[in-house]
């Protein structure tokens, strides 16, 4: 017998993907679990299992899907704009509509699980190589890794603090970094 490949609903999957997000973002990493995931969407298990072949399946879909949408998605829109300082500008716009609690949450679970560790390192590797290619033609190579640094670890700090403060200030942070840069040149 001939296995067909399963035909998966990926309007279904985003809604999983959406529903663990909110809990990353409201509950942390920890609470990201199949019957909370299951009561928030008012569906049974089997549901689930009509998605995705188990909880890793899972898990490894949704980190894909984090590391699509969020990141190579967004640097390949960017890569488009020829002008550094506009593709810094678009790349801030974009960051600060991130789900920033969601992203503090992964960045815990990095912290215990490597299977979400390598995904991450390829989020901040992505993020990292699209800023220092701008930063370069803008300040050059010797100060081109200082301003990426700086922007990255501005957005990074912020996850950590995003319940308590509006993105306005990472948006604000972001483009004073980019004004640093632009005197600097």
């Amino acid at each position: 017998m001939t296995e067909r490949p399963v035909r998966r609903n990926e309007a279904l999957r985003a809604s999983w993907f959406e529903a663990a997000n909110e809990i990353l973002a409201t509950e942390g990493y920890g609470a990201l679990k199949l019957a909370p995931l299951c009561k928030k969407l008012g569906v049974t298990t089997g549901s689930f299992y009509h998605s995705f072949d188990n909880w890793q399946d899972f898990t490894d879909a949704l980190l894909d899907a984090w590391l699509h949408e969020r990141t190579q998605q967004t640097v390949e829109i960017v890569r488009q704009t020829a002008d550094p300082v506009d593709r810094l500008l678009q790349l801030a716009d974009a960051t600060a509509v991130l789900l920033h609690k969601s992203e503090a949450a992964i960045r815990v679970w990095a912290g215990v699980d490597e299977r979400v560790a390598i995904v991450q390192r390829k989020v901040d590797d992505g993020r990292y190589q699209v800023v220092i290619e701008a930063m370069t033609q803008i300040v050059g190579p010797e100060r081109a890794e200082r301003y990426t640094v700086w922007g990255l670890s501005t957005l990074i700090g912020y996850e950590m603090i995003a319940a308590e403060h509006g993105s306005e200030h990472l948006l604000w942070s972001l483009q004073h970094i980019l004004a640093d840069a632009r005197n600097d040149a």
